[in-house]
């Protein structure tokens, strides 16, 4: 526990000490939602619902961005190098990625939520924001763990097309940026396999008070399993292929 915690600390450190680039990832989203959802809001309900979309929109992309070509890019450094060969686990290497990037998820998170509040109707109960947050925390993790298995996977350079290519993807297939009812059948049948969708769904019903689907929840624990996997394999092989 206390060596996982070590390795939260550090991912935290490390990332703080570049302002520049934290303050562009979690800021993205917010300005995106002032050019493209403020516009949309015309009753509440819409306003809860495009701020539900852009808060999972966040999400993703401290996840894809922040985390996923940042390992890319980690992995050419000497320090990585140099941690690679420490006594530790791939659990506990893999939470000192996943820890912090919940945390700047929950952060981007929140500026949507702040600048939502400024420019749209907004309001939801207490209840509300609690399930919205809970849906959020949990999305967080699968995302976080593809994020990390497009670092392990591609290099530096493939990083940063792949990662625009499925954070664009599951956004647009999800949902969030334009509303599954007008997907085309085919579409529709896509999005409904799509991480992302189920997720969308969930903050929906979160900010509209409605029953939650038991099934959203499942697609999200095997996007989480699946994920964590496919992060856990690609940290492997890139162990074998660079210290074989």
């Amino acid at each position: 526990m206390m060596l996982a915690l070590a390795h939260v600390r550090m991912r935290l450190i490390a990332l703080l000490r570049t302002p520049a680039y934290v303050a562009g990832t979690l800021a993205m989203p917010s300005v995106i939602l002032v050019f493209l959802g403020v516009g949309l809001a015309d009753t509440t309900a819409e306003a809860n619902a495009i701020m539900a979309s852009f808060t999972v929109f966040a999400v993703m992309g401290v996840a894809f961005f922040q985390f996923g070509v940042g390992i890319a890019e980690g992995r050419s450094s000497p320090w990585s190098t140099f941690e690679r060969i420490l006594p530790a686990p791939v659990a506990v290497r893999l939470a000192g990625a996943v820890v912090p990037a919940v945390l700047f998820a929950i952060a981007a998170a929140g500026l949507v939520i702040v600048v939502a509040h400024v420019f749209m109707p907004v309001a939801l109960g207490a209840g509300a924001w609690a399930r919205l947050g809970l849906v959020l925390v949990a999305a967080s993790v699968p995302f976080a763990l593809l994020g990390i298995a497009i670092g392990y996977w591609v290099t530096f350079r493939a990083a940063l097309p792949v990662a625009n290519i499925v954070y664009l993807g599951l956004a647009f297939g999800g949902g969030l940026f334009l509303s599954p009812r007008l997907f085309p059948d085919m579409l529709e049948a896509v999005s409904q396999c799509l991480v992302s969708r189920h997720v969308a769904e969930l903050a929906w019903r979160a900010v509209a008070d409605a029953p939650w689907s038991p099934g959203a929840w499942l697609w999200i624990a095997g996007y989480t399993v699946a994920a964590g996997l496919l992060a856990g394999w690609g940290y492997r092989r890139d162990e074998g292929e660079r210290y074989r």
